[in-house]
């Protein structure tokens, strides 16, 4: 089986197959570098204009309840509200104002106090049944949420970032340092089916290159177990394509650390697992369960196009047939009626790492440990439906 490995990799190791998808995972990761070069980054400015907007919200809603000639209690107490937003929200203003000036003046921290202090406001008045009468800062590229829960979060997070003093990135940030680069491609410009799919069309043309090139009968005449030489093929495409992905990773991180910055791994993401506490990840954290999720399901779909393999040589099917199964992915799909209550039993339904890993799906999942668990569960009983079929027939 290692001669066969060996011949493999020797073979495929420099296809245009190999090379295409190189480049086309390195197209896709600096996306968004390409687009930043050249470019002023705005996104410092939108946080700006979110801050300020907030701030001629409430004034206006102070101005048009000063009007009223016979307030009721409630909008009395509405109007001290907002009298207390206000003062909290022109403390953002300034302490932003002080880092945002031709010379920046006063600490991170001056910023995520003031930021931290609303938090704290709004999650109180939230608890107390006055959400209706906030005035939300909606952070630019990040969907608002009023729930107790996103107010929960907001907390979370600016209390981490006053005690770690790291400035704030917004999800809009196209020049992010390289350490922030790479997990914001998957939070918010790349779908994890997209690079799916990409393994998907080279497992096609690995496994159906014999068929299709009319040296699969030389290959079922070699004095070797027909079970070993599929598994010498799997082996050889995980020895090519996660190398392979993890070199467009690395190339992706120093293009970025060298022209934007390398940051740090230890930037916070807020998520909450069981829909009541909100809980930090690191961006490292993040990225590791990334890839340790992406390799669970690369091998789930290594199996499965193995199986398809041995039931038709024709690539197309091959390929289709994978595509096929990330479209189950989708959240149109996990989220519907049919398929909604057994996502959580089916590889699908952790996919999209994304929002598996920060707990974001719109149909319920187990724990991230249980998910990688069901995708290499399923991806045995694949590689046991591979193993009947080759043993019964003695052929690839």
């Amino acid at each position: 089986m290692f001669d066969q490995i060996a011949f493999d990799l020797k073979k495929n190791v420099r296809s245009s197959t190999n090379v295409v998808l190189f480049v086309a995972f390195l197209i896709l990761l600096l996306g968004s570098f390409f687009s930043a070069l050249g470019t002023t980054d705005l996104s410092r400015m939108q946080l700006t204009q979110a801050y300020s907007s907030a701030n001629v919200a409430i004034d206006g809603q102070i101005k048009a309840l000063s009007k009223l000639k016979h307030p009721s209690a409630a909008q009395k107490a509405t109007l001290a509200r907002k009298q207390d937003q206000v003062h909290l929200v022109r403390n953002i203003v300034m302490g932003n104002a002080g880092l945002v000036s031709p010379v920046p003046t006063g600490s991170i921290n001056d910023l995520n106090k003031p930021l931290l202090a609303y938090a704290k406001y709004n999650l109180r008045e939230t608890e107390a049944g006055h959400a209706a009468d906030l005035t939300l800062i909606r952070d630019p590229g990040v969907p608002l949420d009023p729930s107790l829960i996103g107010r929960k979060k907001e907390v979370r997070f600016y209390q981490y970032l006053v005690a770690h003093h790291i400035a704030e990135l917004p999800a809009t940030k196209a020049n992010a340092p390289a350490a922030a680069y790479l997990p914001f491609q998957f939070l918010y410009h790349l779908s994890p089916l997209i690079i799916l799919g990409l393994f998907v069309i080279e497992l096609g043309q690995l496994f159906t290159t014999e068929k299709h090139d009319g040296t699969i009968d030389f290959m079922n005449n070699l004095p070797t177990g027909k079970l070993k030489l599929l598994v010498a093929r799997m082996i050889t495409f995980l020895a090519l394509a996660l190398p392979n992905f993890a070199l467009v990773c690395l190339v992706t991180y120093l293009t970025a650390g060298l022209t934007f910055g390398w940051g740090s791994w230890r930037y916070p993401l807020v998520y909450s697992g069981d829909g009541r506490t909100a809980q930090i990840m690191t961006l490292g954290h993040f990225f590791a369960l990334l890839c340790l999720m992406l390799v669970a399901a690369v091998l789930f779909l290594m199996m499965l196009s193995a199986l398809l393999s041995l039931l038709s040589g024709n690539i197309g099917i091959n390929v289709i047939g994978g595509l096929a199964v990330l479209v189950l992915a989708t959240k149109e799909v996990l989220s519907s009626g049919i398929f909604s209550p057994l996502a959580k039993f089916l590889p699908v339904g952790y996919f999209d790492f994304t929002k598996v890993i920060l707990h974001q799906t719109g149909w319920p999942i187990f724990s991230i440990g249980a998910g990688i668990g069901i995708i290499l569960g399923w991806a045995l009983a694949l590689f046991g439906g591979c193993v009947v079929i080759v043993r019964r027939r003695q052929r690839l």
